[in-house]
């Protein structure tokens, strides 16, 4: 969504106040004289949007921080000093990450309920021409308060329900926690009412600018992400597999989106703020020119390829996200998989210029060791030290700054740049829609076939209409192989994008797969085990959610998760 010009309104800080939903106290607007009509109705929306760009939520911690480990990245290191603490689960029910993230998506739902209310009591008095754009924006609004709550249940399962402004004034022990079925029956009527009323983006004549907004196909591909959520852990309600399924096909068949036909160019336009609504259903933009990071965000400094002071444009990168090595070892298909190549960094940038991570000394003279040449133990000179320098130095390429990035677009900021962040892509709903069949079916269909291949084919390189022997999946598969080919391609597709932990979570199986990781290290090399410190802390019937912040427990009497006391 875009953040850009809207820090210029005051509006935009409406916030509650009641427990500690939310920090600070701002004295509101007299906002039923203040929506007049439509550009000023807007404004006001545009700050329901901007919470999204704030640290608590896709800045940083639901994007980056917290989104770690997994079984495809860990934090940077091997021990708990500074935000490493937070990448390895090593936090505790009183962490700030965690609490600011519950703060800020909480004041995201109270400004979405403030212009809810607001917009809909000046509906009778704005000008009769600009009603059903005002109509759009009341919709626009309501996806953004279902997200806020969406990610509100995912992550921390038993949240209150705040739907009105006025119960955020609610002094402490009144605010009671909802059932996670209710916050989910409630998302769920919010994105369909919201989806019979947002336009398709591609046919939207509302609104003169509809880059980086919401549409029909934002709010329906939401609500097939809220529906396989729930028919996972920890509710299980399978029911919801063919809701998810009813949800995806309205995108689908509608013709409205398709997937762009090289898989490079999502890169290419994140980091240069290009909008293709073909596939980009929900995304961040961060791009703020001449910002000196206050409007600006962190994607590719945090999460990008290792870069020195003085080695790039953008001044250099913190690069906390390490890549497993045995997530790019385990691959399938990678040889023929052009995304493979796209998603990991096997460089790092120099004052001297660009080299590899590790070098070895083949035939007598000192040569750069590649990733395939440390993972192929098939090479004639191969040799086990290879390894070593893997252990802790690949890092994720998709948002490679120095190499997407144009000149004019770049922050020289150690901290900020303006990448922009894919909240979710229509290669995600397609694969969320092969595995909803697949479950919901007991096995799959042709038409859930038809939609993982159309990723493998593009992600090889080839048409996606047309079959191939080399990326389909092969015929005949079972359901459970099936559900298995279809958690490979999410990871493919979707790596370091910041749902494998969710996925994992709502799988059932994400304490599991990181203590697999661990072994699998053991593995690779003797000394790569030491730096997934993540598996040393993350516990079975802990680590699924995170914890009630201690502040809201004490404050309001929230019930705490599991073994977070």
């Amino acid at each position: 969504m875009k953040t850009k010009y809207i820090f210029l309104t005051a509006l935009c800080i409406w916030t509650g106040v009641s427990c500690s939903l939310e920090e600070q106290s701002y004295t509101d607007v007299d906002r039923l004289s203040f929506i007049k009509d439509a550009p000023s109705a807007e404004r006001v929306l545009l700050g329901v949007y901007q919470q999204m760009g704030t640290d608590g939520i896709y800045r940083r911690n639901l994007s980056l921080v917290l989104a770690l480990p997994t079984d495809e990245a860990k934090v940077e290191g091997a021990s708990l000093v500074g935000v490493r603490e937070q990448g390895s689960n090593a936090y505790t029910n009183s962490d700030s990450y965690v609490q600011d993230t519950w703060a800020a998506l909480y004041s995201g739902i109270y400004k979405a309920n403030a212009f809810l209310e607001t917009m809909t009591s000046s509906m009778n008095s704005v000008p009769p021409t600009d009603r059903p754009l005002c109509e759009c924006y009341l919709a626009e609004a309501r996806v953004l308060r279902a997200l806020y709550y969406f990610e509100l249940v995912r992550w921390f399962g038993h949240v209150p329900l705040v739907t009105k402004t006025q119960e955020s004034y609610l002094v402490p022990g009144e605010m009671k926690q909802a059932d996670a079925e209710d916050v989910y029956e409630f998302i769920a009527s919010e994105l369909e009412a919201a989806a019979a009323v947002l336009p398709w983006a591609v046919d939207d004549v509302l609104r003169k600018d509809n880059a980086f907004r919401i549409s029909k196909g934002s709010a329906l591909g939401l609500l097939t992400r809220v529906y396989v959520t729930w028919a996972g852990y920890p509710l299980q309600d399978e029911s919801k597999w063919d809701r998810a399924v009813e949800a995806a096909a309205k995108v689908i068949v509608s013709g409205k989106h398709s997937l762009l036909e090289d898989y490079e160019q999502l890169w290419k336009n994140s980091a240069n703020n290009v909008w293709a609504p073909e596939e980009s259903l929900l995304e961040v933009s961060f791009y703020a020119p001449g910002s000196n990071g206050g409007s600006s965000g962190r994607i590719g400094k945090w999460n990008g390829v290792i870069a020195q002071q003085g080695s790039i444009k953008g001044s250099y990168n913190l690069a906390m996200y390490r890549v497993h090595p045995t997530f790019p070892e385990s691959w399938k298909d990678r040889a023929q998989d052009r995304r493979w190549a796209i998603s990991f960094a096997d460089y790092r940038y120099l004052p001297s210029g660009r080299e590899g991570i590790a070098s070895a000394t083949i035939g007598g003279e000192k040569t750069q060791i590649t990733l395939e040449m440390a993972i192929d133990k098939g090479t004639p000179q191969w040799r086990p030290e290879w390894r070593a320098g893997f252990n802790q130095l690949i890092t994720p390429a998709k948002w490679d700054i120095e190499k997407y990035v144009r000149d004019d677009n770049q922050l020289a900021d150690r901290d900020y740049s303006n990448e922009n962040w894919y909240v979710m892509r229509y290669a995600d709903l397609l694969l969320l829609y092969a595995e909803a069949l697949n479950e919901a079916d007991g096995g799959p269909s042709s038409e859930a076939y038809d939609a993982i291949n159309q990723v493998r084919r593009r992600g090889f390189g080839l048409s996606i209409s047309e079959p191939s022997p080399l990326a389909d999946l092969p015929a005949g598969l079972t359901q459970e192989e099936f559900r298995q080919a279809v958690r490979d391609e999410r990871s493919y597709e979707l790596a370091f994008e910041g749902q494998r932990r969710c996925d994992l979570v709502r799988w059932g199986i994400y304490v599991p797969t990181i203590r697999s990781v661990y072994k699998s290290l053991m593995k690779w090399h003797e000394a790569a085990p030491d730096y997934f410190i993540g598996a040393q802390y993350t516990q079975e019937g802990k680590n699924e959610l995170l914890p009630i912040p201690l502040r809201e427990v004490d404050l309001c009497g929230y019930e705490q998760n599991p073994n977070w006391m």
